[in-house]
């Protein structure tokens, strides 16, 4: 995200949603007449809302529910528009991007009519378990195929804290041998926790 131009990142995570308070003193730090808030995650839209209506800044809430649609909406960011411009471009860069994530069950349950045992690798699409496995690369590979059709360009994994570097070299290796003829391929190392991989494809 710094790398893409922004000026301030709340931290946040799994039960961690940032309150409206974290938002205005986030928007306080910035030293912009337009702050723009991508929340990232459909629980934060609402504060981040509130915190438009509260600040004496010109606010623009841009509703990113991912962090895949929140590094498209950077990437639409240009600094010769005007702010309205801007937040045109970054809302339709947000409604190009599916958003998949790999992750496993922390108990045994059922959902759709699928058994998922505790310890199971879960492939989940725009928030919708579509698959389940045991292999972690497998239900990877699987996740890219459903989401992925003729219309797809580009394909980008951010890898988490629990894939090595080893790993994921020869990860992006496979998906560039099945998939490369499809769509470009990036592989990020995001470091993240609880998600092995976050999936964006656009």
């Amino acid at each position: 995200f710094k790398e893409l131009g922004v000026d301030y990142i709340i931290e946040g995570g799994q039960t961690m949603n940032p309150s409206t308070d974290d938002m205005l003193k986030a928007i306080d730090e910035v030293h912009a007449d337009t702050v723009f808030i991508l929340p990232n995650n459909k629980n934060i839209v609402l504060a981040a809302n509130q915190a438009k209506e509260l600040s004496s800044k010109n606010v623009i809430v841009i509703p990113s529910k991912s962090i895949p649609q929140c590094i498209s909406a950077l990437v639409a960011f240009s600094q010769n528009k005007s702010a309205e411009l801007n937040e045109k471009a970054m809302n339709t860069a947000i409604k190009n991007v599916k958003t998949g994530q790999v992750t496993f069950a922390v108990r045994d349950t059922s959902i759709d009519g699928k058994p998922i045992k505790k310890g199971n690798i879960l492939g989940i699409c725009e928030n919708k378990i579509t698959t389940v496995g045991k292999d972690t690369e497998a239900v990877l590979e699987a996740l890219i195929e459903e989401m992925t059709d003729e219309d797809s360009e580009f394909i980008t994994v951010i890898y988490g804290s629990d894939v090595t570097e080893t790993q994921a070299a020869e990860i992006e290796a496979k998906i560039q041998a099945k998939f490369g003829q499809k769509a470009e391929i990036t592989m990020i190392n995001g470091g993240q926790p609880i998600y092995y991989y976050i999936l964006s494809v656009e």
